[in-house]
C-alpha cells in the first residue's frame, strides 16, 4: 500500500541516527530535511517542488502519469486547490524547495493514516505510527488525559491520540510546516449539507442520478491492470457494490463467517454471490483461530483494535490477497445514505417534535408517557444528535468508567460531548444529516476504516472505497435526510435509496432486512473456547503496570458476561492492554 516518512528541521541538517532511522527507498535530501517513500508510493519534482502520494488516485491525470505528477503539475499551477479533484484513498506530501515549507494531506474521508511529532523546530511525521516510533526522539508516554475518550467510544479522535508527542492529521485536513513556525493543522475539505428544511427532491431523477454516481466510482475503482476484489457481507452497501461491479465482467466475493455466531450473515453474502453469479470464496473463523490471531491482528493496527470483529477481517484480508491485488469495501454506504441507530433516531426525532409543539400541560404528560429522558426538549439551540451525544458505539459509560479507573480525574463525565460538538458544529442541516456527518468525521475513519485499512496494510492489499467517491458524497450530502430515512407505518426505513436501487436485482428479502454487523459469539466463547484466554488476559490485565485501573475493577467486569456489552468491554481492555505492551507505551 505503500507510505512515506520523513524528518525536517528548521536549522541544522540531519545527524546520523536519524539518517539510519530513515533508511533507504525512493529518498529527497535538502539541507535540514530527510524524506523516504517506501515501494508503491510514487515521487516526482521540479527545480522548485518535491511530491510523494501514498495511495490511489481515481480518474485524475494523463496516460503515463502517476499520482505524484498530477499533483506536481496542479500544485504548481493551483496550490492545494488541486486537491479537491484528487478523487481516490491517498495521503499527498508537498515540499516546497525555496522556503522549506512541508504540507502533508490526508484524504477527505481517511481512508490513509498520518501521524506526527514536533519537539522545537523538528517535526518527524510518518504514514503508520509504528514507522513514525521507529525515529529517534519520538516519545511513548500514554496520554492518560485521552483514556476516558478511548473507553467511551473505543478509540480516541485525531488529531488526539493514546500517546502524548503524537498527533494524527485528521481527514480533509493538512499539516503546513515551516522553517521558524508552529506546525498547524488546516481543513481542505467540507461537504456542503442540504440545508434545514428544504424539499424533498424527485424520487425517480435522484435515484437514477445516485446509480450513475456510484457505477462510476465503482468502475474507476475497478479499472486497471490490478486484480480487483469485493469484501462482501451480505448488506445493502457490499452487495450494491457487487451489483455494479459485476456489470463490468466477472467478480471475485470474499465473505467471512464466525463458527457459532449468532446472526451468521455468510449464507446472505452468499445467496447475493449466487444470483451476482460471482466467484465467491467464503472463509471460516474458528475459537482457536481468534486467539492465534489477536496479537497479530494488534501488531497491525496504529491503535487499539476497536472491535473484535477486527480478527475475522484480518484473516479475510489474508485469504483474499490469495486471489487479488485490490479490495473495494462497503464503507461509507451507512454515513452517506443513513444506516445505523439513524432509522430509531429519525423516528425519535419525529415523537420529540410533535412533544415540542405541545402546550405546557400537554408537553409535561406526553414527556411522562414517552419517557422523560430527552435531553432535546430542554435546549431547542442544541443539535439532536448533540444532545443526545450520538456518534459512534458507547463502550464505558462515564459510571463504568468511574469503577474502573484509578484517578477520578481520567474518568472526565461529559466526555462523549466534547468530543462530538466540533463535528455537530461544522455542520447546519436536518438532524439526521447532522448526525451521519458525526458518524462521517468520527466512527467511520477511526473505527470502520481503520479496521478495514489495517487488514488491507497487513495483507499488502489495496483498498478503495466506492462510496467514498468525492463526486457521490458531495451529492449525497446535498440530498435532505427526510429522503434517505423515510417514515413508515412500524418505523423508519433506513437507506431507502440503496434498498430501491436494488429491488429490482435482489430479493425482497435481503434488500429489506435490518441492518446488522459483523457478527460474532464473543459472551458465548469467553465462557467456552475462549475461557482460558480470558483469564491469561485478565490476569495481563491486573499486572497493571502503567497502573490505570481500580484493584480488581477488571475482574469484576467477568462474572457480569451475561449483561449487554460487557464482553465488548473485556475486549476493549484486553486490545488496549495488548497495544500498550506492543507500543511500549509508558
Amino acid at each position: 500500500m505503500g507510505g512515506f516518512r520523513g524528518i525536517v528541521r528548521g536549522l541544522g541538517d540531519l545527524d546520523a541516527s536519524e539518517e539510519r532511522a530513515l533508511g533507504g527507498g525512493l529518498q529527497f535530501r535538502a539541507a535540514g530535511a530527510g524524506i523516504v517513500a517506501q515501494p508503491r508510493s510514487t515521487r516526482a519534482e521540479d527545480d522548485t517542488l518535491m511530491v510523494m502520494v501514498s495511495g490511489h488516485f481515481n480518474r485524475a491525470g494523463s496516460a503515463g502519469q502517476s499520482a505524484a505528477d498530477v499533483i506536481l503539475e496542479g500544485w504548481r499551477a493551483k496550490g492545494a486547490s488541486v486537491l479537491e479533484r484528487a478523487d481516490g484513498e491517498w495521503l499527498v506530501l508537498v515540499y516546497e524547495k525555496s522556503s522549506g515549507r512541508l504540507h502533508l494531506a490526508r484524504d477527505p474521508f481517511g481512508v490513509r493514516h498520518c501521524f506526527w511529532s514536533a519537539r522545537g523546530e523538528r517535526l518527524a511525521f510518518a504514514t503508520t505510527l509504528r514507522g513514525l516510533l521507529e525515529l529517534p526522539g519520538i516519545g511513548r508516554e500514554l496520554a492518560r488525559e485521552n483514556l476516558a475518550e478511548f473507553l467511551s467510544f473505543r478509540y480516541v479522535h485525531a488529531p488526539r491520540t493514546l500517546l502524548r508527542d503524537v498527533r494524527a492529521i485528521p481527514p480533509g485536513h493538512m499539516l503546513v510546516a515551516e522553517p521558524g513556525g508552529e506546525p498547524r493543522v488546516e481543513a481542505w475539505h467540507r461537504l456542503k449539507y442540504a440545508p434545514p428544511y428544504c424539499p424533498n427532491p424527485p424520487d425517480p431523477e435522484t435515484l437514477a442520478e445516485i446509480e450513475r454516481r456510484l457505477f462510476r466510482s465503482v468502475a474507476a475503482r475497478a479499472s486497471g491492470r490490478d486484480r480487483v476484489g469485493i469484501f462482501l457481507s451480505g448488506g445493502l452497501d457490499s452487495s450494491a457494490i457487487t451489483w455494479l461491479a459485476s456489470r463490468l465482467g466477472p467478480v471475485e466475493t470474499f465473505t467471512v463467517g464466525v463458527e457459532g455466531a449468532e446472526d451468521d450473515e455468510a449464507p446472505y453474502a452468499g445467496r447475493v454471490a449466487t444470483l451476482l453469479r460471482t466467484r465467491h470464496h467464503l472463509v471460516r473463523v474458528s475459537p482457536d483461530q481468534m486467539i492465534g490471531a489477536v496479537d497479530g491482528v494488534v501488531a497491525a493496527t496504529d491503535g487499539p483494535v476497536t472491535d473484535p470483529a477486527a480478527i475475522p477481517q484480518y484473516l479475510l484480508g489474508v485469504e483474499a490477497r490469495q486471489s487479488v491485488d485490490v479490495v473495494l469495501c462497503g464503507d461509507g454506504g451507512d454515513e452517506l445514505f443513513g444506516g445505523r441507530m439513524v432509522g430509531v433516531l429519525a423516528s425519535q426525532f419525529r415523537l420529540s417534535t410533535l412533544i415540542r409543539r405541545l402546550p405546557g400541560p400537554g408537553r409535561r404528560v406526553a414527556s411522562y408517557a414517552f419517557g422523560d429522558s430527552r435531553p432535546e426538549l430542554g435546549n431547542g439551540g442544541t443539535p439532536f444528535g448533540l444532545a443526545r451525544a450520538v456518534g459512534g458505539v458507547v463502550a464505558f459509560g462515564a459510571e463504568g468508567r468511574a469503577a474502573l479507573m484509578r484517578d477520578p480525574g481520567w474518568v472526565r463525565p461529559g466526555i462523549r460531548r466534547r468530543c462530538l460538538e466540533p463535528f455537530y458544529r461544522e455542520v447546519v442541516s436536518d438532524p439526521i444529516n447532522e448526525i451521519l456527518h458525526a458518524y462521517l468525521r468520527g466512527r467511520m475513519p477511526e473505527d470502520a476504516l481503520a479496521r478495514t485499512g489495517a487488514v488491507a496494510l497487513h495483507a499488502d492489499l489495496g483498498l478503495r472505497c466506492p462510496f467514498l467517491d468525492t463526486d457521490l458524497a458531495s451529492y449525497c450530502a446535498s440530498l435532505p435526510g427526510p429522503w434517505k430515512v423515510r417514515p413508515g407505518l412500524t418505523g423508519s426505513t433506513t437507506k431507502w435509496a440503496l434498498r430501491e436501487l436494488l429491488q429490482p436485482v435482489l430479493p425482497r428479502s435481503l434488500v429489506g432486512r435490518p441492518k446488522r454487523v459483523l457478527p460474532g459469539p464473543w459472551r458465548r466463547w469467553f465462557e467456552g473456547p475462549l475461557a482460558p484466554f480470558l483469564a491469561e488476559r485478565v490476569r495481563r490485565l491486573e499486572e497493571d503496570p502503567l497502573r490505570l485501573f481500580l484493584p480488581g475493577a477488571v475482574r469484576a467486569l467477568v462474572p457480569a458476561l451475561g449483561q449487554p456489552g460487557v464482553a465488548e468491554r473485556l475486549w476493549t481492555l484486553i486490545f488496549l492492554d495488548a497495544w500498550i505492551r506492543e507500543v511500549g507505551a509508558e
